[in-house]
């Protein structure tokens, strides 16, 4: 170049002349697309708002009451409850009385209701009418995390997460030993299968448990909640996406591993279900003959 010959434009200077509109377009290459997402993350952020505004679906107690002591019976007496507060019941007016130690299928279609009952009990979602009790006590006077040192979820999508299966079954109970969670994965007909394992307890699972099959993502499900030693325990759905045998051996397993236990086993199958005390049938949120 001229410039640079003749000692007009030193060649740094050439450089950077060339070099800075490639650097810039480094810069703001990304503005485009990233203009081109503002409407999505507007209406986002919209949804976001709109969920913040909704009432909270509990309210915990002003002065709340102490948990009540073993044995946990669990009676629900005229039970209604809704999600919006200006909409109609999904359920109405369920009466079930479950000793401790019993347990009740709750059976019905997709819809029916039925998971609205499970959050009820789990105190995520207060009654419209009615109430329930634990131990004689009714669930609204206790904090929410007091009920759930009582009652446990053992759901169909319950998070696995990205990490070995050890620490996703510590989730349950930090300080559980290896003692304890070889017992809780043996209840869960997993053990045979983690011993085979070239790590073990130290096998990573990958991102939402992509390395394990449908099945043993239940299972492990199952030992965590069998870990955490919930008296009472609601199993939601364990066996929805499952193969037909896969799905009898699971709910066979389940039951077998919970005896003794205050269980409401929630599923829309009739089959395997000749292990529980009762079968009760919810349909349009309603308790329905079997």
């Amino acid at each position: 170049m001229p410039a640079v010959r003749s000692g007009a434009l030193p060649g740094v200077a050439l450089a950077v002349l060339v070099l800075t509109p490639l650097a810039a377009h480094e810069v703001f290459a990304a503005l485009a697309p990233a203009a081109q997402q503002l409407p999505r993350i507007r209406a986002s952020a919209a949804r976001v708002q709109a969920v913040l505004r909704q009432p909270d679906p509990v309210r915990e107690p002003a002065s709340h009451r102490p948990a009540p002591a073993p044995l946990y019976d669990l009676r629900i007496e005229g039970l209604s409850a809704r999600w919006d507060a200006a909409g109609p019941d999904v359920l109405s007016g369920i009466d079930l009385c479950v000793p401790a130690g019993r347990r009740v299928a709750v059976v019905g279609p997709s819809g029916a209701g039925k998971t609205t009952l499970a959050m009820v009990l789990l105190r995520f979602l207060d009654p419209s009418a009615g109430r329930v009790t634990i131990g004689g006590t009714d669930i609204t006077t206790l904090e929410g995390d007091t009920v759930r040192t009582i009652v446990g979820l053992c759901a169909q999508d319950a998070h696995v997460f990205d990490t070995t299966l050890g620490e996703n079954l510590r989730l349950a109970r930090r300080e559980a030993t290896d003692g304890q969670i070889r017992t809780a994965l043996r209840r869960a007909g997993l053990l045979e299968w983690v011993d085979g394992l070239p790590a073990g307890l130290d096998t990573d699972v990958g991102e939402y448990g992509v390395r394990l099959s449908g099945g043993q993502r239940q299972r492990l499900s199952l030992a965590r909640v069998l870990l955490a030693d919930f008296p009472v325990l609601i199993v939601d759905e364990p066996t929805e996406h499952l193969d037909e045998q896969t799905a009898d051996e699971l709910t066979r397993d389940l039951l077998a591993a919970t005896e003794g236990r205050t269980i409401l086993l929630i599923t829309h199958r009739n089959a395997g279900l000749d292990q529980v005390d009762e079968i009760v049938s919810i349909e349009a949120g309603r308790l329905a003959a079997v």
